[in-house]
């Protein structure tokens, strides 16, 4: 079981190369990759997505990489360029009737004339590197991805215990309630019936309250929600990405449990269903940071 927050990192710094990739995920309902790269390095975008999309699936995920490249550059000189930028500037100077002269250092640094040999996508060095830096980022952030989701699921794993304990203090409640519903109930109509002289009227109240008890009967939500619990545990032991199944399931206990208020509400029921219910609410909260 993953989190979707998660933190790593890696440094290397050989061969003339100093590299630093950070990687950290906070939840998302999708996988949002944002990236802050150096312009000379934006070619390794993709793979790096490639990267991050096979072992993670959710998630917004920030990518920070610094490069530094202390290696002697492979500059050469466009010759035709600096001597059109100085027959330019001579034009210029005549046409001003300047007598300045134009340095070579100013020349140098016109566009173009000075161009760098280092293709950097083609670099073997910095490609093994990148890859070498990018491995070891993914590494620390899933194992922090693993930790977070191992405290999550203990966390979990209590609520649901919690609720199926409530769960068994409210079936003890059910059959006191029903019966006493009844007994009042059968109470009134006798009363009334002492007052309206109908034939048969007794049998067929009595079939009425018993449906009408019937209604107010949450054995079938207690049950329904003890098999959501039942499937909310064994899905947390299961491999890969599961967060999206707990919440599912999650939503599926919270509509148990609001049947269960609106059909059981007595002073002995009503503070073990709102227990229930702010335990699912606060397992909904956590669950959307589960991968």
């Amino acid at each position: 079981m993953k989190s979707m927050t998660g933190f790593g990192d890696a440094h290397i710094s050989k061969d003339g190369i100093d590299l630093d990739v950070e990687i950290k995920s906070i939840n998302g309902r999708f996988l949002d990759l944002r990236f802050i790269l150096p312009r000379e390095l934006s070619f390794f975008e993709y793979k790096i997505r490639k990267h991050i999309s096979n072992n993670i699936s959710r998630g917004t995920v920030e990518i920070r990489i610094n490069y530094n490249d202390h290696r002697e550059p492979k500059l050469v000189l466009d010759k035709i360029k600096l001597l059109k930028y100085n027959e330019l500037a001579i034009q210029a100077s005549n046409l001003l009737s300047s007598e300045e002269v134009i340095s070579i250092e100013f020349l140098l640094q016109e566009p173009g004339v000075i161009m760098s040999e280092n293709h950097l996508e083609d670099d073997p060095i910095l490609a093994n590197i990148l890859n070498e830096c990018l491995v070891l980022s993914l590494q620390k952030i899933t194992e922090s991805m693993h930790k977070e989701g191992e405290q999550i699921k203990s966390v979990l794993q209590d609520s649901m215990l919690k609720i199926k304990n409530i769960v068994a203090s409210i079936y003890e409640l059910c059959e006191p309630f029903k019966k006493a519903m009844f007994e009042n109930m059968h109470k009134r109509i006798l009363e009334l019936l002492e007052s309206y002289q109908v034939e048969n009227m007794e049998q067929r109240l009595m079939q009425e309250v018993a449906i009408y008890v019937d209604k107010y009967d949450v054995a079938e939500e207690l049950t329904r929600l003890i098999a959501h619990i039942n499937t909310f545990q064994n899905t947390l032991q299961e491999e890969g990405d599961i967060g999206k199944t707990l919440n599912f399931i999650i939503q599926e206990m919270q509509r148990e449990a609001n049947t269960l208020g609106s059909k059981f509400s007595t002073p002995q029921s009503f503070p073990l269903i709102l227990a229930i219910k702010e335990e699912i609410e606060k397992c909904r909260e956590i669950v959307q940071n589960v991968a």
